[in-house]
Order: C-alpha cells, then structure tokens, then sequence
C-alpha cells in the first residue's frame, strides 16, 4: 500500500506540472515561491513516506534532538516520495540557506522513490571552526557524510534506509565532537614535542653553518701588505737596496 501510495503521489505530482503549462502552478515550495518552516522535531514528513505505527520518525527525531541539546549542532530532515520540479541536492541547498544560514547545521533531503540523498551543508565559511562554535569544518562535514553513506545498505527499505542513515550522521558527528572535546592522547603529545625540539635543533645547526660560511670566506679574503716605496738609490741590480750587503766566497777543492 505504501508503494502504491508513492506512485499516485509521483502521478498527481506529474499532473501537476503537466497542468503548470495551462495556467497552473507547481505547489509554493516546489516552485520556489515558498519554503516550508523548518521541522520543529527535526523531520518533516508531508507525505506520509514513514508509516504512522512504525516508530521510525520517533526514534529518529529523539536522535536529532539529542544531538542539538548535546552540541547545538542540527541535522534536520526532509522525505519526499519523488521531486519533479526539482532534485535532492538543489532542494537540500535551498533548504540550507534558509533553514540554516548561520552554517551550524545539516540539511538532509531524502527522496524515497529512487533513493536519492541531498546534502546543504555549508560550504563558504572559514576552513577552522571558531573556538566556542558548534560549527564544523567543510572538509570534516564531507569525510563524515561519506563515511555514514558509505556505512548504510541501499538494500533496505525507504524508511529504514533514513533511520539507518540518520543514525550513522548522529553517530558521526557525536564522535567527532567528542574527539575536539578530549585533549590529545600523551604518545601524540610526546610526538609533537620532539618534532618541535628536532626543528628547533636543525634551525640551530643551519645558523651554525651559515656562520662558518661567513667566518671562511672572511678569513679566504684576509688582509695584504705592501711594503711602502722608498726613495732610495739602486744597489746589485735591487730597486730599493740600501743596507748591507754580505758576499761570501768558497773556493772548490778537488773532489774527495
């Protein structure tokens, strides 16, 4: 019944835009003239793609909320059978910039007729999260995200197919939250501290050389004499000869 259901919706949806032509529109939110408030239990559900009694939308809303409460980070969710007007990540970006425009948040925009996932995250603010914020860096929202997809069976049905998703976002970013909570574990801080100490030794020995350097082309350039012109008259055959002059003389014997 519920996939039956899925397709009368996808059908009066067609309609919809097939009448569009003829002086009709598409509903508000989907052709963009208005979007819907943001889900005050973290879900929105128009459709009814979860069934009533299956207690899926409860668990995953108690889910959302705790994680709100924890780190005042929101995910928030929107199923829809099928989109026409538009598609899951344009609809989770528009979403994004309205539902969330401070950036400390998730939109997830789940499509239950092809199991198509949306994802407006923010994706323009600073690289490092601010100190006391609850925002988290893009490329830490986009290992996550991948992680959780890649951790949830395509096999399972619509509706627990998002609760096992959502679950694995709630556990994700907890983790990740936890570890910018917990200080660094000792072996990694004893790490750091020698690398810095082996950059502070190598700096050391580099101004070291330089200085040799300096010193050993000082000493190669050392400083010349010059013995200073004399007036003096030529003697032996020497410009500046004067002084005394000793000759001695050996006369050669035979050869012993």
């Amino acid at each position: 019944m519920r996939w039956l259901r899925y397709g009368i919706t996808a059908w009066l949806v067609w309609v919809a835009a097939a009448l569009s032509g003829f002086g009709q529109t598409l509903p508000e939110w989907l052709a963009g003239g208005g979007i819907p408030k943001p889900p005050d239990f973290g879900v929105r559900d128009a459709n009814g793609v979860f069934s009533r009694d299956s207690g899926a939308l409860r668990r995953i809303s108690e889910q959302l909320r705790k994680l709100e409460s924890e780190h005042g980070y929101r995910i928030l969710l929107m199923v829809e059978p099928v989109l026409i007007a538009t598609s899951a990540p344009e609809l989770a970006a528009q979403l994004q910039q309205i539902w969330l425009p401070d950036g400390n948040g998730l939109v997830v925009v789940f499509e239950a007729g092809n199991r198509s996932l949306g994802f407006g995250r923010d994706i323009g603010g600073n690289p490092d999260p601010p100190p006391a914020g609850n925002r988290v860096p893009t490329h830490e929202t986009a290992a996550l995200l991948l992680a959780a997809v890649d951790q949830t069976d395509r096999n399972l049905s619509p509706e627990a197919y998002a609760e096992t998703l959502i679950g694995n976002l709630v556990k994700a970013f907890n983790d990740y939250f936890a570890r910018c909570a917990s200080p660094p574990p000792r072996q990694r801080s004893l790490r750091l501290g020698l690398l810095t100490i082996g950059g502070l030794t190598l700096l050391g020995l580099a101004a070291i050389g330089v200085g040799a350097l300096t010193r050993l082309q000082s000493v190669g350039g050392g400083r010349k004499f010059r013995f200073p012109v004399v007036d003096r008259p030529e003697r032996l055959g020497a410009p500046c000869g004067g002084g005394k002059v000793t000759v001695r003389r050996f006369n050669a014997g035979p050869p012993s």
